[in-house]
């Protein structure tokens, strides 16, 4: 399981980016983490399809991503999106349902 290992600043709650460090089995499991980490504290996720890999000190290779804070502008436009997303997948479920009554 890939874990969140520094963020820096140490400020990070006020910083608008951030770097993240993630102790992870390969670049895929990082990446998820990254985005949870991201989601789960007001930032997204620069995108970055191979995060690059950094050695500690201790010798120990993690990988190292970017975040920045989401603006109220993009937050509303990710809300957006997802109320998008749920009218579709609704449109698509009452037609799957009329299909199945039709016949």
């Amino acid at each position: 399981m890939a874990k969140i290992t520094k963020i820096e600043p140490r400020e990070w709650k006020k910083a608008k980016i951030v770097q993240v460090d993630v102790d992870a089995k390969s670049n895929i499991d990082a990446i998820e983490a990254l985005e949870e980490w991201a989601g789960e504290h007001g930032f997204a996720r620069v995108r970055e399809n191979f995060l690059r890999v950094i050695v500690r000190t201790d010798g120990t290779p993690v990988f190292r991503g970017a975040c920045y804070k989401l603006t109220k502008e993009e937050t509303k436009a990710v809300r957006y999106e997802l109320d998008a997303v749920a009218k579709r997948a609704k449109r698509i479920a009452d037609a799957v349902v009329i299909s199945k009554a039709a016949g």
